[in-house]
């Protein structure tokens, strides 16, 4: 009989090569006791027998995956996190977390740790300027797959949401629902990660209506009173204005914010529109429910694992994943 490879058994067993490495090391605890019974019935059928540098190589794994996101307490990022675990939950990998800020010495820093703990690969949500730490992780054979920002001189896998398509559309859609005035509000951030693209979205859609739009710059983490403070300035509610909120740790606060306006519910949606994303689900318990956005943050991170998963595995095609964000029309809107 001819003898398999590991690639070979993982393909019968219907799981990755990895998961089988790891089973094949003892290293099954967090693995379904289904799997391990499917795995041991092709080696039992087959009389599988790893060979003794097949077994060196193998004991040499780490386990370890570095991810790098911008804030690991954001709503996007801990349900990417989380998507991320079920993904690896079944392959004995752990994973490393460090928050960046969207800084590339933060980054930099995250990584020499990662790799002196022994990461294999890694998850980030980059800076423009990452690229640079790239080729140094690429000559040490460390795969890397980019979640949502890529940095400027990008290569190999990316999983992200369509938000520019999307905000294009949304806006598109609130023009011919009879907005006559827009406001976006921003943290400012417009060349980093999604934000580049969450901005240009809703310029291009006003530019190529013929229209144009407003833009107000609030700090991130600015309290509703702040806020307030500054789009009582802005807004005429005899235009119709419809508040496109960018930057998704904004929309709470803004929504509060226009919370203080004397009877702020009149004045939904036949006044005054709201829209913005919303990765955590929040929007849809408010008086009145906010329009928003979806991020399908917990699949996109299942999805950048898996890929990861598949690099460490040694499948080496590039790939990008675009996943489609859901939008909910709701109450602040016509």
């Amino acid at each position: 009989m001819k003898k398999l490879t590991i690639n070979e058994i993982a393909e019968k067993a219907g799981v990755s090569k990895t998961t089988v490495s790891f089973y094949l090391n003892g290293k099954a605890n967090k693995m379904s006791e289904e799997t391990q019974q499917r795995i041991q019935q092709i080696i039992d059928e087959t009389g599988y027998e790893p060979s003794a540098a097949a077994r060196a190589m193998k004991a040499k794994s780490s386990g370890l995956i570095g991810v790098i996101l911008k804030d690991a307490a954001d709503p996007y990022c801990a349900r990417a996190l989380k998507g991320m675990g079920e993904a690896a939950g079944e392959t004995e990998y752990q994973i490393l977390i460090g928050s960046s800020g969207y800084t590339f010495k933060n980054e930099r820093e995250h990584v020499e740790r990662m790799l002196k703990a022994g990461a294999e690969g890694f998850i980030i949500q980059a800076t423009y300027r990452f690229g640079m730490l790239a080729g140094e992780l690429e000559k040490k054979r460390k795969p890397i797959i980019y979640l949502e920002a890529k940095p400027y001189d990008f290569k190999g896998r990316y999983v992200k949401g369509n938000n520019y398509d999307c905000v294009y559309q949304v806006i598109t859609e609130c023009i011919k629902k009879g907005y006559g005035d827009f406001l976006m509000i921003s943290d400012g951030e417009s060349s980093m990660g999604t934000a580049f693209e969450n901005t240009a979205g809703y310029r291009d859609a006003l530019q190529d209506a013929g229209l144009e739009g407003r833009t107000l710059y609030v700090q991130s983490g600015a309290r509703s009173a702040q806020i307030f403070e500054a789009l009582k300035d802005e807004l005429d509610l005899s235009l119709h204005t419809l508040i496109y909120v960018a930057a998704s740790e904004l929309l709470k606060a803004v929504f509060q914010a226009l919370r203080s306006l004397p009877d702020y519910e009149r004045l939904f949606p036949e006044h005054l529109g709201l829209i913005g994303f919303d990765p955590e689900g929040w929007t849809r318990m408010t008086s009145p429910p906010v329009s928003a956005i979806i991020p399908p943050a917990q699949e996109e991170g299942k999805r950048a694992m898996t890929e990861l998963l598949e690099l460490l595995d040694g499948k080496k095609k590039d790939t990008e994943v675009v996943f489609k964000n859901i939008v909910k029309w709701r109450g602040t809107t016509v």
